[in-house]
């Protein structure tokens, strides 16, 4: 019996890989909402800055795609990145590293570049979803440890308690808007210093903002301002807000997965920041071979 703990988007992704490779799985879960379920599940192949390709995404998405899409069509959200330019040296940069990032150019046009494979995960009906089917084919799920073979996927919480001593970390909180701009007809994720996601009936999702100094749970005044600053850089249309919420992203080597072995503690999977929705399937698939 391998022994999961923690059932956001790590836990789900490893509970599945291993139960699929006919592992005996439990899942360990109080039922609370990390930042899985308020993560607005963005796959933009080419971010930041400086044009550079997401770490080893382009493996990482072969495996993640089928994954998601096994368990649903409506799941993930294939929606076109345009990536605006933020000024002149900043389209030259881009010329610079557009042989480094051809493979993910649409094209190219005196607002940006857009980028293909990218999209949003409806992370909350992705635990779900990946719930049901756990439950449905024989997964145990308990509310505390048991013992056994274990895997702590425990996020941005079990780093915090310090899960496993000497594990340092940087993560941050974010905090996103859904907003509702009526008539705007807007169908594409926007992209410069922040992001912006269509998500049907006028309603978008804006973020985020990252903050590393106050950790505590719950969305801030502060934090929506910022948010609303950077929706006001995509459009000066009129619109409501209609949800805020605030999560902390699990961050140890930038957004590259970590996975690390304890003796007498088990494995630790952790650390996908703002990438886990890219990377998660495929180190459960890495699992997988260790205990398969």
């Amino acid at each position: 019996m391998v022994e999961v703990i923690g059932f956001g988007l790590a836990g789900a992704c490893v509970a599945l890989q291993l139960q699929r490779a006919g592992c005996e799985v439990r899942v360990v879960d109080d039922g609370g909402e990390g930042s899985s379920h308020v993560a607005a599940g963005l796959v933009n192949p080419v971010a930041g800055r400086n044009f550079e390709p997401s770490w080893e995404v382009a493996d990482a998405w072969k495996i993640a795609l089928p994954f998601y899409q096994s368990l649903g069509e409506d799941l993930f959200h294939s929606v076109p990145i345009l990536r605006l330019w933020f000024d002149e040296k900043d389209r030259l940069k881009f010329e610079r590293k557009r042989e480094l990032v051809k493979p993910w150019i649409d094209g190219v046009t005196d607002e940006g570049v857009l980028w293909s494979e990218g999209g949003w995960l409806d992370c909350p009906k992705f635990l779900t979803v990946a719930r049901e089917e756990f439950l449905k084919n024989g997964g145990e799920l308990k509310e505390a440890p048991q013992g056994g073979a274990q895997i702590w996927c425990a996020g941005a919480a079990g780093l915090i308690r310090g899960d496993f001593p000497g594990v340092e970390h940087r993560s941050a909180k974010g905090e996103i808007l859904t907003v509702r701009i009526p008539g705007w007809r807007e169908d594409r994720i926007l992209n410069r210093a922040g992001w912006l996601i269509p998500i049907g009936g006028d309603l978008y999702r804006v973020g985020a903002t990252y903050d590393w100094d106050h950790l505590e749970s719950g969305p801030t005044e502060e934090g929506r301002s910022k948010v609303e600053a950077i929706l006001q850089t995509f459009t000066d249309r009129y619109y409501e807000v209609v949800d805020h919420v605030a999560g902390i992203r699990p961050i140890i080597d930038r957004s590259k997965p970590v996975v690390r072995f304890q003796e007498g503690k088990g494995w630790m999977f952790n650390g996908l920041g703002s990438k886990g929705v890219i990377y998660a399937p495929r180190v459960g698939l890495e699992m997988v071979s260790r205990f398969g």
